[in-house]
């Protein structure tokens, strides 16, 4: 008897699930075609999209091969292109290097600081067009210029704040400002979160700067402190208080005869 009531409720499953197809069968292949569709055409683009940054990449790297082999117009013109039909990336990219080429250093600032100030462009890349800006003002040796340009760079928490710090001491040096110049190189020195091989480096400076400079003169003693000339010697006065050990024993500065 079970197995009649069993048959029955196959068979009236059968009907509903044919019933359902007929009646949304329409709907269900159109959205099968629809899925199938969007999945060539998402697969079309990404694939596409891959070829267009790779032929972009393929350019940039043959105008940074020109610019190195000193072909800087030719580069000049590759970039120039780029910027155009490049992927937006490459675009950004091809910008600064583009700007970087120009012989007309006024022109080269001047799209350096558009690319920094230009909302579109990312916050690293503004960042990269206002340190190009500042090698190009520091080849120019204008003092006042390269601390405005680095000025923001150097006083945040910025990506670049060290190679900032670093041109700048380097700008101080060049303009024979070496107390600037001491002054940035120590800040790189003592700051833990700075590159070794830039540490290492200011270093180098400094040795520099002391070399060009000679001895800082040392500070004049003012008048009635009754400072004598001569060396000074510092020798301890053994007279212990009754029950402490000579190495409590106060210090008396003496001058050497």
């Amino acid at each position: 008897m079970s197995d009649i009531f069993h048959e029955v409720d196959e068979d009236v499953r059968r009907d509903k699930a044919a019933e359902l197809w007929r009646r949304y069968q329409t709907p269900i292949l159109i959205l099968a075609v629809l899925v199938v569709a969007a999945t060539g055409a998402w697969s079309y683009y990404q694939t596409n999209r891959q070829k267009v940054a790779e032929a972009a990449n393929a350019r940039f790297e043959a105008a940074v091969a020109l610019a190195n082999e000193g072909k800087t117009k030719e580069a000049a013109a590759v970039f120039d292109a780029l910027v155009k039909d490049a992927p937006k990336g490459y675009q950004t990219l091809a910008r600064i290097r583009a700007a970087e080429l120009r012989e007309d250093k006024a022109r080269a600032l001047e799209e350096l600081n558009a690319i920094a100030e230009d909302k579109n462009v990312d916050k690293l890349n503004q960042e990269v067009a206002l340190l190009r800006a500042a090698l190009i003002i520091l080849e120019s040796g204008d003092r006042q210029k390269m601390e405005r340009a680095l000025g923001p760079m150097m006083t945040s928490n910025d990506a670049f704040r060290f190679s900032a710090q670093e041109w700048n001491g380097l700008d101080a040096l060049a303009n024979d400002d070496f107390d600037e110049a001491e002054r940035v190189f120590n800040i790189l020195l003592s700051d833990r979160d700075a590159p070794q091989s830039m540490r290492q480096r200011a270093a180098a400076y400094r040795g520099l700067l002391h070399a060009k400079r000679g001895p800082k003169p040392a500070a004049a003693a003012p008048a009635g402190s009754g400072a004598t000339s001569g060396n000074v010697s510092v020798t301890p006065v053994i007279e212990p208080e009754e029950g402490a050990s000579s190495s409590d024993a106060p210090f008396e500065v003496k001058p050497s005869k």
